[in-house]
């Protein structure tokens, strides 16, 4: 089963644990993160969801990231990443 996880507008260090949340109650889905509301990316959201991908991925579950805003777009490019980086099911 796919858990649709959506993403909050601010993806801050004040949202952090709210996400990593949702990441532990997901932990046994597939999971597609839903990126259409995203205004802004930290650092350390971005950190939680390249791990959650890790762990995902090494579990054999599916991790991606769908409808992306520009501005998520925009902030993934300036850690030098893109959507393509959410790319794919399991490894």
């Amino acid at each position: 089963m796919t858990k649709k996880v959506v993403l909050t507008a601010k993806l801050d260090s004040a949202a952090a644990i709210a996400l990593r949340d949702q990441f532990l109650e997901s932990k046994d889905d597939d999971i597609a993160l839903d990126g259409s509301n995203v205004e802004y990316l930290g650092g350390l959201c971005l950190e939680l969801m390249m791990s959650a991908r890790h762990l995902w991925t090494s579990a054999g579950k599916s991790f991606s990231l769908t409808d992306p805003s520009q501005k998520l777009l925009d902030d993934l490019g300036r850690f030098g990443l893109s959507q393509d980086t959410f790319a794919g099911g399991a490894a």
